[in-house]
């Protein structure tokens, strides 16, 4: 059973019988308990930002597209029963096409992983995305479909303690590039 965060209750009203109330609820059925919080979401600086160059150009006129996150729109919540952490995130990308753009259309891709509490990543998936411009406009902005993380948790106090991260998967030159020129 899949509840979402906003919903605080945890035990279901079941069939009362004469005896009592279910034994995996509280002697009161309609006391509220708390669901632990979503994980925190992150946009790293570095993988924030795409910039797409012509060949070896690094000038702005080899500009084919310049892309970045205009943020994200996100929820979770927990199986109760299975015990399970589901995160829903859908990003929103903010791109314009630059001088060396040779098409109304671009292509990118961008990943959203999940690290435990110990710091390791034990999620990551990479998404593509086909962004199409009007004849009239160099600037687009996409938002994305739902995409949905799912994580078994021992304790679903931990679900907190988990981190959410989005970015451009970048060739080595674009996270070169955007190390050395980014925002910081």
């Amino acid at each position: 059973m899949t509840i979402a965060n906003g919903l605080r209750r945890v035990c279901a009203l079941g069939m009362l019988s004469l005896v009592g109330v279910l034994a995996a609820c509280s002697s009161n059925p309609f006391e509220e308990k708390p669901i632990p919080a979503c994980p925190r979401a992150f946009l790293p600086n570095d993988t924030a930002k795409l910039v797409q160059f012509r060949g070896d150009g690094k000038d702005l006129t080899d500009v084919i597209l310049e892309a970045e996150f205009d943020g994200y729109l996100g929820d979770c919540g927990y199986d109760l029963d299975d015990k399970v952490l589901n995160v829903i995130i859908s990003p929103v990308i903010r791109a314009e096409l630059g001088p060396a753009a040779q098409g109304r259309a671009a292509k990118l891709q961008y990943f959203v992983a999940l690290k435990d509490p110990t710091g390791e990543f034990i999620q990551k998936s990479v998404f593509d995305v086909s962004m199409a411009f009007p004849n009239n406009l160099n600037l687009a902005r996409y938002r994305d479909e739902q995409v949905t993380l799912n994580v078994s948790l021992d304790d679903l106090w931990a679900g907190p303690d988990y981190e959410i991260y989005l970015g451009f998967q970048l060739s080595a030159d674009q996270l070169d590039y955007n190390r050395r020129f980014g925002k910081n």
